[in-house]
Parts: C-alpha cells; sequence; structure tokens
C-alpha cells in the first residue's frame, strides 16, 4: 500500500468514529492512530445483517510495540462508497496494559459473523501463542479467545 493510499484509506478510517474499549488502564479509542504508518493491516471480511448488506472490516494498527484491532460494521451508500455503521475496539488489547503483538493476521466468514485469528506475542504471559476473535452478528458483539499452550 502506498502511503498516499494509506493516508487516504486511514484519513476515511478517523472519520467514522468509535466506542472506547473498556478494559484497565488507559484506552486508546479509534481515533488514538492519526498516522498512517501506525495502521498496518486492513481487511473486508464477511457480511452482516439479514439480507447480507453490510461487511466486517479488520483494521490492525501497530503503537507502542502493541497491536490495536477495531471491527467495523461497514455499509456502503448509494454512491458506492463505505461508510462505517459501527465500530468495536477489542477490549483485550486496546489497552496500555495488555502489551499483546499480533502477526499472521487471519479473517474469514462464519454464518454468524467473521473469526479473526493471529499469532500473538505477551509482554506478560510467555505461554500466550494465538488468540481467536469471533465476532457478530449483533454490532459490537464478540467474543475474545486467548489461546495458551501448557
Amino acid at each position: 500500500m502506498t502511503k498516499t493510499t494509506a493516508a487516504t484509506l486511514l484519513a476515511a478510517l478517523l472519520a467514522f468514529g468509535s466506542n472506547g474499549a473498556q478494559a484497565l488502564g488507559a484506552d486508546y479509542s479509534y481515533e488514538t492512530f492519526k498516522t498512517p504508518d501506525a495502521v498496518s493491516w486492513v481487511q473486508l471480511c464477511g457480511t452482516w445483517g439479514k439480507d447480507h448488506q453490510g461487511t466486517y472490516r479488520v483494521v490492525h494498527a501497530d503503537q507502542y510495540a502493541q497491536s490495536f484491532l477495531y471491527v467495523q460494521w461497514m455499509t456502503r451508500d448509494a454512491n458506492g462508497s463505505l461508510h462505517a455503521e459501527h465500530t468495536v475496539a477489542i477490549a483485550e488489547l486496546d489497552n496500555d496494559h495488555a502489551e499483546i503483538a499480533l502477526s499472521d493476521i487471519t479473517c474469514r466468514s462464519t454464518p454468524r459473523g467473521i473469526v479473526v485469528t493471529a499469532k500473538a506475542d505477551s509482554g506478560h504471559d510467555d505461554k500466550l501463542r494465538r488468540v481467536t476473535i469471533e465476532v457478530g452478528p449483533a454490532p459490537g458483539q464478540y467474543r475474545f479467545r486467548p489461546q495458551r499452550t501448557r
């Protein structure tokens, strides 16, 4: 992705607003990422709604040596432009106490929403290896599942 494309994408993403994460420590809302280089991965994945009227968008950013992840419920207007109907921050990641860095992020569609999986490296727990986030179907609904080695 070129810097101009990334800057344009980030400006559009920041215009949509978000709900802050609810977790211990300082929460980082979607508006935190004011520089295009913080956003490292954006993926449209799966559809939502009874008639599949929208699509999910997953946004990953790296800042403060950790990952921040946001999921958006997107729709298209009459001109075909995407707009975020709802944005949720993944509270287990999006605070200054998480210290979890994600890599190898994937997203797949399911009948009820999407599933985001990633390798995880934790500053607190050397046994954390992967995370799975099941999203949907209702706006803002998700389930965070850490997977640890024994």
